[in-house]
């Protein structure tokens, strides 16, 4: 049995390296068709900016001058679209890429020892896309910090912060969707040296966490705001803990700095988490049911 599993294992990881070796390829290949679409967009840019001054000078606009200048905008707006459609395509490639590599570690944080394992969570934080928005469409959900819709349920294998009992005490953890049912989640934490690491958990106990990151230029209103209250990922820990927010992320590669409440309501030294593990604080609702709360092992 080992040895078929070594052999399954063996080929699995044989096909992801051929599926990157073949989208690095592609993407490579796409990288040549950037240029010459940014030239074509320079010199339409070019001569509308002419045209524009040559109308300045005569201080009016002849309709043969109003014809080429609409014809030129036309051809600009279409050739910016189609430079957009390249670039899409491409982060499209890098988005696969990063899945691959991102299942790649997931099966080494089942293997590796707490200061590794850790620092993979936090590799993992960054293989998110970066979500950019067409013309003026606003952010969708699980982006930074734009709540899921309702009826949204994760996928399995998608990570959530779930609150569980574990030792006797009630903690957010960070935990692997496992399934939905039932109006139920079946959660694994994530902590291999947990001994109770399987719940069923009431859909109020359980937050997805973010599926795409934010970037405060293109999206602001994605992030949390300053002095409000989130659940954020303690560093190197795998637990989530309240925390209030002094300051969202300057660029998409930077996380929140918090600062961590404490049992006596102080607080501890400004600490930097990244996007992927800051969550909304629970409603009071669900804080008045934790007492009450179920979980089934």
């Amino acid at each position: 049995m080992a040895v078929t599993k070594s052999l399954t294992d063996t080929t699995v990881a044989g096909k992801e390296n051929s599926d990157e070796q073949t989208l690095i390829v592609k993407l490579f290949k796409s990288l040549f068709n950037v240029p010459p679409i940014i030239s074509n967009n320079n010199d339409v840019i070019n001569i509308i900016n002419n045209t524009q001054e040559q109308v300045i000078k005569k201080g009016m606009i002849d309709p043969e001058s109003q014809k080429s200048l609409i014809s030129y905008y036309e051809t600009a707006d279409i050739e910016t679209v189609r430079e957009e459609e390249v670039i899409r395509k491409m982060l499209e490639i890098i988005y696969e890429v990063r899945n691959i590599r991102h299942q790649k570690i997931k099966s080494l944080l089942q293997s590796q020892r707490s200061s590794t394992f850790l620092k993979l969570l936090q590799v993992t934080a960054m293989r998110i896309p970066v979500w950019f928005p067409k013309h003026d469409e606003q952010p969708p959900p699980l982006c930074g910090a734009i709540e899921p819709l309702p009826s949204y349920v994760a996928k399995s294998g998608d990570l959530v912060a779930a609150l569980v009992k574990q030792s006797g005490e009630e903690r957010w953890i960070v935990a692997e969707a496992v399934a939905f049912k039932n109006g139920k989640y079946e959660v694994e934490d994530i902590d291999v040296k947990e001994i109770n690491r399987n719940f069923t958990l009431e859909k109020i106990y359980v937050k997805p966490l973010p599926l795409m990151r934010a970037d405060p230029v293109t999206c602001p209103d994605a992030f949390f705001p300053c002095n409000q209250f989130v659940l954020a990922m303690y560093p190197q820990t795998t637990c989530f803990f309240k925390a209030l927010v002094k300051a969202p992320p300057k660029t998409s590669y930077d996380g929140y700095e918090v600062l961590f409440e404490d049992d006596f309501n102080q607080y501890t030294i400004m600490m930097v988490v990244s996007q992927r593990f800051v969550v909304s604080f629970p409603s009071q609702e669900i804080l008045h049911k934790d007492d009450e709360m179920i979980v089934e092992y």
